[in-house]
């Protein structure tokens, strides 16, 4: 009756202290109609929620503290509570409409989602020009990682302004019953259970280099694995992207054509994520001078890399690379040529294998040692900011008859001296950047958005 968290799952739960808050999202823009009237959603969601089944599910701690959490039917599941609305102030702000539908996005990814309830939200949010209608699709990371992100996101739009005609379920869903004391019995009897009651005495076992207790084993070599390969390369560079944050974001966003990116990026002889990040390079070459900061010192960014294989369906399958940003170029052409000097030569290093290692050892791990591996990290100040982008669907999309527009991700801070994210993500000739940030950023996430909109152009401008 209980379906088992995989380990970057349960990892994405316990980061989530202090200000850290592990949702991630999508905005929508939706060129507006009665699709997103409450009740026209309501329906729309519902024939199409048991394509989804975790979005009927919420956690379940079998013994807390001692055993990992599990995802159980949620026996009091009301759609309605998942559903929410909001609007822009429209003329009674000075902002403009994007800095007010920022804002908005901001306030709601400020909030933790409930963990006593399915872990996911939509948003509707009404008084964009033009009658248009943004969608904001929130949802912890526990639930699902970035790729997995757009697969259930386009659970329910469709190919074309008819909708298609989902076949409902065989019977209508009803929750299972969690019974605790069976699951704790049926625990204490499994290879996994015994094999964590043994990963508690690890270290006196680890003493003894002939011990034959590989699971053991395993997660103390991807700790000193990963640990090593972070220290090896010089610290990252203390920025004002780094200071401790507080529990509330702000958001902005940008759209690019994706022909000019790609242009660029072939034209200097990289790929689309090369040029992503000479953007955000060139972002932060004029940020980190307006702050005063030397840029012959090169921040380094943290890209996921997805290692999902083709049919895995949900759950987070995610390994990481450091790069370093060339802030001191400022020909976003040559830093498109660097970034992909750099990424050719680590594409397929032990960096990666390490990140799948870790996650594969620390699966076997109760959470005492999942956290001990994190906290294995904490002294190694290894990148300055996440830069994630999510290649999206080239096709246009609909729902209910109304036209996908736009889309911008929302990317989480982690961990709490994390104050700046960059999201990417392309759909149908576009593409959209999301920035998260620190509310108390400084210089604020303004200056930043300014500032990659001027990168972009910069970046766009060597093909024009």
């Amino acid at each position: 009756m209980a379906q088992e968290l995989s380990a970057a799952d349960r990892s994405s739960l316990s980061a989530e202290q202090g200000p850290i808050t592990m949702a991630i999202g999508g905005v929508m823009v939706f060129e507006g109609g009665r699709a997103f009237q409450q009740e026209v959603l309501l329906e729309r969601v519902s024939s199409r929620l048991h394509l989804i089944p975790k979005y009927r599910k919420r956690l379940q701690a079998p013994a807390p503290g001692v055993l990992n959490p599990v995802w159980v039917d949620d026996r009091g599941f009301d759609l309605s509570y998942h559903l929410r609305r909001a609007s822009l102030p429209g003329p009674a702000s000075d902002a403009s409409p994007a800095e007010q539908l920022s804002a908005v996005i901001g306030a709601e990814m400020s909030r933790r989602l409930d963990r006593t309830r399915p872990l996911w939200e939509l948003t509707v949010i009404d008084g964009l020009p033009a009658g248009r209608v943004a969608l904001l699709t929130k949802m912890h990371h526990a639930l699902v990682d970035g790729m997995g992100a757009v697969d259930i996101g386009t659970v329910l739009l469709d190919p074309t302004p008819e909708p298609l005609v989902i076949p409902p379920p065989d019977q209508p869903w009803a929750p299972e019953a969690y019974d605790r004391r069976r699951h704790l019995t049926k625990l204490g009897l499994s290879p996994a259970m015994q094999a964590g009651r043994m990963v508690f005495d690890s270290i006196d076992r680890a003493r003894n280099p002939r011990a034959p207790l590989k699971m053991a084993n395993d997660l103390l070599k991807a700790t000193e694995l990963v640990t090593e390969l972070a220290r090896q390369r010089p610290a990252a560079p203390m920025t004002p992207l780094n200071e401790a944050i507080g529990p509330n974001r702000r958001y902005a966003l940008h759209r690019a054509r994706l022909t000019d990116v790609k242009g660029a990026a072939k034209a200097a002889g990289g790929t689309i994520n090369d040029a992503i990040l000479s953007v955000v390079a060139g972002t932060l070459r004029r940020y980190l001078e307006d702050a005063g900061v030397d840029v012959r010192s090169s921040p380094v960014a943290l890209i996921p890399v997805s290692v999902r294989k083709p049919g895995e369906e949900g759950g987070n399958r995610i390994s990481t690379v450091l790069i370093d940003l060339p802030v001191h170029e400022a020909d976003p052409a040559e830093r498109i040529r660097i970034i992909n000097a750099a990424m050719l030569e680590i594409k397929d290093s032990a960096a990666v294998r390490a990140g799948a290692l870790a996650v594969a050892a620390s699966g076997w791990a109760p959470p005492l040692v999942s956290s001990g591996l994190a906290r294995a990290m904490g002294g190694v100040r290894a990148f300055n900011l996440v830069v994630s982008n999510v290649p999206g669907p080239q096709t246009t999309f609909f729902m209910n008859g109304s036209k996908l527009l736009e889309v911008y991700p929302c990317v989480p801070l982690n961990p709490s001296n994390q104050g700046l994210n960059v999201g990417v993500i392309s759909y149908d000739g576009g593409m959209g950047f999301g920035l998260m940030a620190d509310r108390d950023l400084d210089p604020p996430l303004a200056v930043a958005a300014a500032h990659l909109r001027t990168a972009v152009d910069e970046l766009t401008a060597t093909v024009a």
